[in-house]
């Protein structure tokens, strides 16, 4: 790989990587703000890449040429944008919430995405409450199997100090802390019989100063506050 991304013309470093176990090797490319990962697979000859900015995997590519894959790598590193690293390296793919990412919409994108999906651990029902207060709506939401989160970024890692709602069986809600703020569980807050009170207690919770959600990492806010 580096030989590869030395003949690409930029001063760039492959940085070799701990492997997830079922490939051969990972190699890593930039830095926090924007870099590659690429896994080289153990059972056939291919390259698979993601592309990240900002905590944020923007877009993916396999392929089974190292030049190609090292080429992909330097226009992305060297800052083109979704667009002209497709346009250049066709194997590239992406989707419309990287675009909005990239755009600054992506909190808006996400949501839109969570109102309209079928996937069956989301709960339409709390989405909707949740979307319906203009504090919450201002936020990143994302999901940990049926729970649903804030953040006050875009990107990973997300914060963790706004509460969760957990959904229960029988239609019933829990709200806790985010489960680093407990040594073994997570701290509850309440229990709710409707998404709309267990919504009003996320609210009633919300920290100081919560505002919307900005391009980032929780790294890149105030270290106190991804804890």
């Amino acid at each position: 790989m580096q030989a590869a991304l030395d003949d690409t013309g930029h001063d760039l470093t492959a940085q070799l990587t701990s492997s997830p176990g079922w490939w051969d090797c990972v190699t890593r490319v930039g830095d926090d703000h924007r870099h590659v990962t690429t896994i080289a697979g153990s059972e056939e000859r291919c390259f698979r890449m993601e592309f990240w900015q900002r905590g944020v995997a923007m877009a993916g590519a396999k392929a089974a040429d190292l030049p190609a894959a090292a080429r992909a790598i330097s226009l992305w590193q060297t800052g083109r944008c979704l667009s002209e690293l497709q346009s250049a390296c066709s194997f590239v793919q992406y989707d419309p919430l990287a675009e909005a990412h990239e755009r600054g919409d992506a909190v808006e994108v996400r949501w839109a995405i969570y109102r309209r999906t079928s996937a069956p651990h989301v709960d339409h029902d709390l989405i909707e409450a949740a979307y319906a207060q203009p504090r919450l709506r201002a936020l990143f939401p994302f999901h940990s199997h049926r729970s649903l989160n804030f953040s006050r970024c875009t990107g990973f890692p997300y914060t963790h100090d706004v509460p969760v709602i957990d959904p229960r069986p029988h239609g019933t809600y829990r709200v806790v802390w985010w489960q680093n703020r407990s040594p073994h569980i997570p701290a509850s807050i309440g229990e709710a019989d409707n998404p709309h009170d267990a919504v009003a207690l996320v609210v009633a919770h919300l920290p100081r100063n919560c505002g919307p959600a900005v391009a980032g990492t929780a790294d890149d806010l105030d270290g106190t506050d991804s804890t």
